[in-house]
């Protein structure tokens, strides 16, 4: 079985890998063989990670990957633009890679060769330190403690102490948001602190909430999300009172998909649940990165922007539309602009669209998703008020992360529609 992942994405972990300045990270990514031959760079390599050499690689002047001939299952990235910080001297590298699919039963992606084909040293500018992000100046409010021992225990990692401060009936009523704050902890927290707003709870003078406070998601030094969090402490104790957590929501999914509540005969999660439930084996952050992404996504196909809904959608993504009838499969493959001019007379038969998603499923890693949905899609013309046309099927996206910019992309997309409903809108 061959694994979905791109050679794209695989030079997003490999560029993880060295940036990060893992030797074990590293080494996962090689052919075993390759690595004890003195012939293939990685010795030299994975020396300079153990000597903590620090590396800043740039995917976006990378050439495309291209097949090498005679080896289907290999493949030539060139001319990756890279620096390598000694003490005292920085040295600006170009390096080629070669990428092989390996394994019996699983097949992955492995370097078989890493060359360096030009350099220069250049010397290192000293640059004034990055200031931290934290509170100017602390608020009048006796939470304080508390959220400085919150931000201590993020940004350290340390779900013990975290665990500490919540109340513990407040940990089983809000589990949900206890148990997606507890799954982030993997994860490097920036906390900042400068924009919080504290305020007390009306006819509640022991309950205060703070708001608008910015946390930023890291993993291997590459930012995977932001997100705000609202904090609820309450003063609770019979004898020593003291102040508690009682809920740390995070506000990711305010741009996130809604998932449908009204598709017949599917499973939906919706409200609160929809932050703490997720299918598939996808790791936490890719869910809700996809989640954002599929929610700017659909949101810009009902309120028609053609360029938000466009710009989802890598330049080479492969469009396919599977139509039924008698039984038979019939497929229709697309290009982007085929799709733009699609979407395009669309817009312009429906004065009302709306798109509904269920049972969501997403598999993958931090760098590539296969995503699997429910969708319902609903027309209503300017002349009427009431639905003209409707459809339901299954959908299945391969989103990406863009080497070039950071971002996640629809690379590959599959529409089929259940037989026993209309076909997809004519356009």
């Amino acid at each position: 079985m061959s694994s979905s992942e791109t050679p794209t994405a695989f030079l997003v972990k490999w560029k993880s890998a060295l940036e990060t300045g893992d030797p074990k990270r590293y080494e996962a990514l090689w052919v075993k063989s390759a690595r004890q031959r003195p012939d293939t760079g990685y010795q030299r390599t994975v020396k300079l990670l153990r000597d903590n050499v620090n590396f800043e690689v740039n995917l976006g002047g990378a050439s495309q990957p291209y097949r090498v001939p005679r080896y289907t299952n290999r493949f030539r990235i060139e001319g990756i633009p890279l620096t390598a910080y000694y003490p005292g001297e920085a040295q600006q590298q170009l390096r080629n890679l070669v990428i092989e699919k390996k394994g019996i039963i699983q097949q992955r992606w492995k370097i078989v060769q890493e060359e360096i084909v030009g350099s220069e040293f250049a010397p290192t500018l000293s640059t004034p330190p990055t200031p931290q992000p934290g509170m100017t100046e602390q608020p009048n409010s006796p939470v304080v403690p508390l959220v400085m021992a919150w931000k201590a225990a993020l940004e350290t990692q340390n779900l013990k102490a975290y665990t500490n401060l919540w109340d513990k009936s407040a940990r089983k009523k809000r589990s949900s948001s206890f148990g997606r704050a507890k799954d982030l902890m993997s994860q490097t927290h920036v906390v900042d602190l400068t924009g919080a707003t504290y305020t007390v709870v009306p006819r509640h003078k022991n309950r205060h909430m703070v708001d608008n406070i910015q946390i930023t998601l890291q993993n291997g030094g590459d930012t995977i999300e932001t997100h705000t969090r609202t904090l609820t402490v309450e003063k609770k104790g019979f004898f020593r009172r003291r102040w508690k957590l009682m809920n740390d929501q995070i506000n990711v999914m305010s741009d996130a998909i809604a998932l449908a509540p009204d598709v017949p005969g599917v499973d939906t999660v919706s409200g609160e649940e929809s932050g703490g439930t997720f299918d598939g084996n996808a790791p936490l952050d890719t869910h809700l990165k996809v989640r954002q992404v599929l929610g700017k996504w659909q949101s810009a196909w009902e309120v028609k922007d053609l360029k938000i809904y466009m710009s989802i959608y890598s330049d080479e993504a492969q469009i396919t539309r599977v139509n039924v009838r008698g039984g038979r499969e019939t497929s229709v493959y697309l290009t982007k602009g085929q799709l733009r001019a699609k979407m395009k007379k669309l817009n312009t038969i429906y004065a009302d669209i709306q798109v509904s998603i269920s049972n969501l499923q997403v598999n993958g890693d931090r760098a590539v998703a296969d995503v699997k949905f429910l969708q319902k899609f609903t027309g209503t013309p300017a002349s009427g008020s009431r639905p003209a046309y409707s459809d339901y099927g299954t959908k299945k996206l391969n989103l990406m992360v863009d080497p070039t910019d950071g971002h996640w992309r629809i690379y590959a997309e599959t529409w089929s529609r259940y037989e026993d409903v209309p076909d997809f809108p004519k356009m």
